[in-house]
């Protein structure tokens, strides 16, 4: 190819005609092109539109998930310290029921310690277990009038108090005291015990010679251990100790006591001998 016969012919003058004709053609090629891309335009200009109304709307829903998602985690520290705080005073309710009821119990125990009573009626052979004014149980005395062991005193007075119970009677311990300057020692019981044997159980003291308590182990004994008896049997000395408390008060109306006769030691006479059987 002749490059300087291609550049003469390019850069020469065309015929007019000709140069008309391609100018038409160009423009019909622009016409033709801009017709055939309007609706790819009008169809890429709906596709934008729809992407960008679908991205509002996702914007938008994702500013409401944000929204919603603060809210929820909003809701959920809420919850959280509300189930603390309703665990925390569920557990201070519970706790102050305990406390009250326990606190029921304690004065409920206190008004019955305050209110029980034990009234003796000569007349009527019993004594009675009160809760206030109000008779609850009533148990037999064997002894009328009450009968006066060992040395004791013959006068009560007209109230006495519970002071010390022991379920079986404990045998006497020993004990020491300064008398006129001089140390006595009273040692304690060894062997067969005279106090459990005399007051066998339960066992109610009081503060005077009077003391409750169940049949004797040994009558022998009984009748030595200096107090005051009623002669309960042991079915009503175990209710009476189990109805009285420490500090309870007990009654006596009208009370003799008497002192029971010493039946006298049997004689031998020379060349006699007594005979013992099992």
């Amino acid at each position: 190819m002749e490059w300087n016969k291609v550049s003469d012919r390019l850069f020469s003058k065309a015929h007019p005609a000709f140069v008309a004709a391609c100018g038409l053609g160009i423009l019909a090629g622009l016409y033709a092109a801009s017709r055939h891309l309007e609706p790819l335009i009008a169809k890429e200009k709906l596709i934008q539109q729809y992407l960008s109304h679908t991205l509002e709307q996702t914007a938008a829903a994702r500013e409401h998930m944000d929204s919603l998602d603060m809210l929820k985690t909003m809701d959920l520290n809420q919850l959280k310290a509300g189930i603390g705080g309703h665990a925390q005073s569920e557990k201070s309710l519970f706790e102050s029921g305990l406390s009250l009821q326990e606190e029921r119990r304690l004065l409920e125990k206190q008004l019955e310690i305050m209110t029980t009573t034990l009234l003796i009626n000569p007349a009527l052979q019993r004594i009675f277990l009160m809760r206030g004014d109000q008779p609850l149980q009533s148990y037999l005395i064997s002894h009328i009038p009450l009968k006066s062991y060992g040395g004791a005193p013959t006068s009560l007075p007209a109230v006495v108090r519970v002071v010390s119970k022991e379920r079986f009677a404990h045998p006497e311990r020993g004990k020491s005291e300064e008398v006129n300057g001089t140390l006595q020692w009273t040692p304690p019981q060894v062997g067969t015990s005279v106090r459990s044997n005399a007051l066998g159980e339960f066992v109610v003291f009081t503060n005077s010679a009077l003391i409750l308590h169940g049949p004797p182990l040994n009558e022998e004994d009984h009748a030595k251990f200096p107090h005051i008896c009623l002669g309960l049997d042991r079915e009503a000395a175990r209710k009476l100790y189990r109805g009285s408390f420490i500090g309870t008060r007990i009654i006596l109306s009208r009370v003799a006591i008497e002192k029971p006769e010493l039946q006298p030691l049997p004689t031998l006479t020379p060349g006699t001998t007594e005979n013992h059987s099992l």
